[in-house]
């Protein structure tokens, strides 16, 4: 827990509250754009957590365990019900992300939702376009050997890379998702 904090501490509500609502509402921040969402979501973990207070076990639980359960299942929550995501079977688009590296719980929880992000937005792309993203990044080819592999030349592989990483951006901007 950030401020050295016990757990002790934080058997009130209120002690729990003023502890926490700044790191969830910073958990939201990095993953949207939209501070009025932020600000909505964090007020909703909160009031999910008041009501559901006299559910918290301890024994279970540290209360940052609790917290930051909540504010990942609200978001994947925002998430489902935008429907804005692909889910897919092709983890080897993930090839090129360490596994397991944050045993810290936010950076795991964000790693996660970026891969559902990404999985979504490669999913955007016309088959070309999501070819080529994967040579130049996952097999880390340059522009010729992609041009070689897709019988195109390497302006065109550069050209229709510029165009699709736009449209990637767009994408995430878009959908009001921040990759950081």
């Amino acid at each position: 827990m950030t401020g050295g904090s016990t757990q002790e501490d934080l058997r009130s509500f209120e002690a729990i509250y003023n502890h926490f609502y700044v790191p969830v509402y910073r958990f939201f921040t990095k993953r949207l754009v939209s501070k009025e969402l932020c600000e909505d979501l964090t007020n909703d973990v909160f009031y999910s957590c008041l009501k559901n207070y006299d559910r918290y076990d301890p024994a279970k639980a540290t209360v940052a365990t609790w917290v930051y359960s909540i504010a990942n299942n609200r978001i994947k929550n925002y998430y489902r019900d935008k429907k804005d995501y692909i889910l897919t079977d092709d983890t080897d688009v993930f090839m090129g992300l360490p596994n397991g590296i944050d045993t810290d719980m936010d950076g795991a929880v964000f790693l996660s939702q970026m891969k559902t992000h990404l999985t979504a937005a490669l999913g955007s792309l016309t088959d070309k376009e999501r070819s080529i993203v994967m040579l130049r990044y996952y097999s880390d080819l340059t522009s010729d050997e992609i041009a070689c592999k897709t019988g195109t030349t390497s302006g065109n592989v550069r050209v229709i890379l510029t165009r699709t990483l736009r449209k990637l951006e767009n994408y995430f901007k878009e959908n009001g998702i921040r990759w950081e």
